[in-house]
């Protein structure tokens, strides 16, 4: 058999070995019923902290996975990435792009299934995660041996090969030591903690296997591709001798059949014809079929080659017979499909002969009886004719009106569509504008520190590091601002108004803001006639009111100030934050809000800003049935407002 006549039993088994790989990897079993992912739902639903969300939403995608819903999957994955960059969870938002690699792979989604498999192979190299770099490897291998770039495969599937038999010397070095500490120490039960010990190394040697027959299978495969018979047969018994040693009797029935192949390429063709056979008995126990296929075919080959025609005419028989089966059963769904059309066609016919059989009568009645009532009645069979014609032309009529106003209406949707995604992009562009600055300044100075740490004094370090915490802090800003926003246009924000006392969330978001107005030497204030309860968000509040004081110290010359007022009328608390900043004209004031506005101005200090925390505003703001007004004179500073109710006390 040719190397390239492999092809069904290398995807089966990649497939077969990748499904091993992400269970063993991140998803620890997956016996769980529907309604679980409906509880895990409700329990989301209610969940609160981007922490819990993100465990609630790993196990979502776990169950989507179990299901085979890959879309699902995919889209929870995603999902725990934004909550895993919220928390600073590095190692889980490695794993998701680990899993997304894995799930991508599996249904043939190459580009993207490098895409994520390099991002979390970065990161496992950076974090020394040797276990998870060998398993990317292997994804990685297996991906570009598909997409036809056996060196680059060839590459991945060695360095994994190293780096597992490393682990698996080093934890046999462990495996020693921690046995000499338990005969030292006598007050421990040695046989429990034994036992504890040699299951944990069991699993871990288990699953070093695993994917160990993985790595051997491949790279026997791509050295028999090339042609190199010898490191071929070296790597494929390498897989054989691990899958009898674990039992796993599906590899065992893929990995001997490919070698098979070996042998008879090499002349062995009795050992050839023996491992063939022994495959196929195993391949016809577990009921594996596209492996039985292969198997027939190669000892129809080897059959040959032994000068037995006779036997491999039989061969070939019997895998014409399977092929075919295989194929009718594929082809069976399409043929009751198409017996059931036959049906319907029938039955249209017979009407169709009943209703001219039952014209034809009515004819023949008008020719026989030649009479007045015979006539009537023929009138009236013509009327309802007429009335009946003319009712589906009606019909008709105001179907294709109605296509037309849909026809419009999807035109319309089209052109907002497209204005939407012209926003969004413009959008976008500037939220990856406003974080290359401040990420330039932090790894400017970061490698800075780092290459010239001996060379540069105490308080060179410290400014750099200052430096370096202020753009953090700003990056973090923006994330936040655009996460919070992505959540609020998705309603996956919930609203939860309580008595809330506006003079203790004013200092909290003063309190945020103070180390960006002391850079600055800006005077902050508060001028309340008394205190005050509303009826508010407290988290929503918080947000509204640390965007307008950043925003207003942003817009505010050094040395001048920014007071939080609160005058209350009518039930109403009127809530402003005034600066005596540079102000805006009237054009300036008409694009506030809008995320179509390009409002995008330089602070005093030329920060950056996007404008989304106003958008953010707004849009909480609307939320509390309220809305934030603006007023500004050029060169005099800005004033922004809004009003929430008033709890009595």
């Amino acid at each position: 058999m040719r190397p390239e006549i492999n092809t069904g039993i290398k995807k089966m088994l990649g497939m077969l070995l990748l499904a091993g790989l992400l269970t063993s990897f991140s998803f620890p079993g997956f016996a769980m019923a529907e309604k679980e992912s409906d509880s895990l739902r409700l329990v989301l639903e209610k969940t609160e902290g981007p922490v819990q969300q993100a465990a609630v939403i790993k196990q979502l995608s776990m169950l989507a996975l179990a299901e085979g819903d890959y879309p699902l999957a995919i889209e929870y994955l995603n999902r725990e990435m934004e909550l895993r960059v919220v928390t600073g969870d590095s190692v889980s938002w490695a794993n998701a792009h680990y899993n997304l690699g894995m799930i991508f792979s599996m249904i043939r989604s190459f580009d993207k299934a490098i895409h994520h498999s390099l991002v979390a192979l970065e990161y496992f190299d950076r974090s020394r995660l040797y276990n998870e770099v060998a398993n990317t490897c292997i994804n990685l291998g297996f991906v570009y041996n598909e997409t036809r770039n056996p060196d680059l495969a060839y590459s991945y599937y060695e360095r994994a090969l190293k780096i597992l038999n490393e682990l698996s010397s080093k934890q046999g070095l462990e495996a020693s030591y921690l046995n000499l500490g338990i005969l030292s120490d006598k007050s421990i039960d040695q046989g429990k903690e034994r036992r504890k010990f040699d299951e944990a190394q069991g699993g871990v040697r288990k699953a070093n296997n695993a994917s160990l027959i993985v790595i051997y299978t491949s790279l026997g495969k791509l050295n028999l591709n090339k042609n190199d018979l010898i490191q071929a047969e070296n790597y494929l018994n390498q897989a054989l001798d691990l899958a009898i040693q674990m039992g796993d009797q599906q590899y065992e029935a893929v990995i001997k059949v490919a070698l098979a192949t070996v042998y008879f390429t090499s002349g062995k063709k009795p050992d050839a014809y023996r491992l063939a056979e022994s495959g196929l008995e195993m391949a016809k126990s577990l009921k594996i079929r596209n492996v039985m296929l292969e198997a027939y075919a190669e000892l129809a080959k080897i059959s040959m080659g032994l000068n037995q025609p006779v036997l491999a005419f039989s061969f070939l028989d019997q895998y014409s017979k399977l092929k075919d089966s295989i194929y009718n059963e594929q082809q069976a769904y399409l043929l009751s499909q198409a017996q059931a059309r036959f049906e319907i066609g029938r039955k249209e016919l017979d009407s169709e002969r009943l209703l001219r059989e039952n014209l034809e009568q009515a004819l023949k009645l008008e020719r026989n009886k030649k009479s007045k009532v015979a006539l009537i009645g023929v009138v009236i069979f013509i009327v309802i004719l007429l009335a009946f014609f003319f009712k589906r032309y009606y019909f008709k009529t105001k179907a294709v009106d109605n296509l037309e106003d849909k026809n419009k209406l999807i035109e319309t949707q089209k052109t907002e569509l497209e204005q939407l995604i012209q926003t969004k992009d413009r959008f976008l562009s500037i939220i990856a504008h406003d974080l290359k600055n401040p990420f330039t300044s932090l790894l400017g100075f970061a490698d800075l520190a780092y290459n010239e740490f001996d060379e540069i004094t105490d308080a060179e370090k410290r400014s750099y590091l200052g430096i370096i915490r202020q753009s953090s802090q700003h990056i973090y800003s923006l994330l936040d601002n655009l996460l919070t926003w992505s959540r609020a246009q998705s309603g996956r924000i919930d609203f939860k108004p309580e008595p809330v006392d506006l003079s203790e969330i004013v200092e909290a978001s003063i309190d945020v803001v103070r180390s960006m107005a002391d850079n600055k030497q800006i005077s902050l204030y508060t001028d309340f006639t008394r205190d005050v309860i509303v009826k508010a968000d407290k988290n929503m509040l918080f947000t509204v009111l640390r965007n307008l004081l950043s925003n207003a110290i942003k817009f505010t010359q050094n040395g001048g100030s920014v007071t939080v007022s609160c005058n209350c009328s009518g039930g109403k608390a009127a809530v402003s934050v005034t600066d005596t900043g540079i102000g805006m004209n009237e054009d300036e004031l008409s694009r506030l809000f809008r995320i179509d506005g390009n409002l995008k101005n330089s602070g005093t200090n030329n920060e950056t800003g996007t404008g989304l925390g106003l958008i953010l505003c707004q849009e909480f703001m609307n939320i509390h049935k309220s809305k934030i007004q603006a007023m500004s004179t050029p060169g005099k500073g800005s004033t922004f407002s809004f009003t929430l109710e008033i709890i009595p006390k």
